[in-house]
């Protein structure tokens, strides 16, 4: 409805075999504004496919997640925001830590109406591989039709900078304790952008990052 507010969590964070699926479809209409975030990390196998139509003036996404997968779990995120009306806004950030044989899949998209003008669409997929054995596939995508627009997106993925491990070892920490801290760094820009102060704290005590 016009003028409304949701926010939706989604914590994925028990360790389990189970192969899940889940499709969200939400449309937002005058002056409304949803916030969504994604812990995907305990099940098997995960597939979430999320659809959200900006269908009037003035509404707004934030869609932030983490996926962070051990084992040979494989887990994969699937969005599209429609851009249906003027003057909307959509932010999406994925980030992604691999460790063993896992693999993720990343899928974004942001649609844009001809008349959508006024559009601001933002979106980008980072990701940081562990080993050699994981996989990751990023596919972000862009279909505009106005050209009155703020759109970009992106995606990147590679290892933990060696220099920066090479430094805090310097500093006295170990290896393991190294690299947690640049993992933990790199997730914690996700975690600050949750609104609810007790999802933040349980989701930052869940993945073990540090204030």
């Amino acid at each position: 409805s016009e003028n409304s507010i949701l926010e939706k969590f989604t914590l994925d964070h028990n360790e389990n075999n189970n192969i899940r699926y889940a499709h969200t479809d939400i449309i937002l209409e005058k002056n409304s504004h949803l916030e969504l975030f994604i812990l995907s990390k305990g099940s098997k196998f995960f597939k979430n496919d999320i659809i959200c139509s900006l269908n009037d003036n003035h509404g707004s996404i934030s869609l932030n997640g983490i996926i962070n997968l051990n084992d040979n779990k494989h887990h994969e995120i699937k969005t599209v925001i429609n851009h249906n009306e003027e003057n909307c806004k959509s932010y999406q950030l994925i980030k992604t830590v691999l460790n063993d044989e896992s693999k993720s899949v990343y899928q974004g998209k942001i649609y844009v109406n001809s008349k959508a003008q006024k559009t601001d669409g933002y979106q980008l997929s980072r990701a940081l591989l562990l080993n050699q054995e994981t996989e990751f596939n990023a596919k972000p995508e862009l279909e505009i039709y106005a050209d009155d627009v703020k759109c970009s997106h992106g995606s990147t993925s590679g290892n933990l900078d060696e220099n920066s491990i090479f430094y805090l070892m310097s500093r006295g920490l170990s290896l393991g304790q190294s690299k947690e801290l640049l993992i933990n760094g790199f997730l914690q820009e996700v975690a600050e952008k949750i609104s609810d102060e007790k999802i933040k704290q349980l989701v930052k005590k869940i993945m073990g990052i540090q204030e």
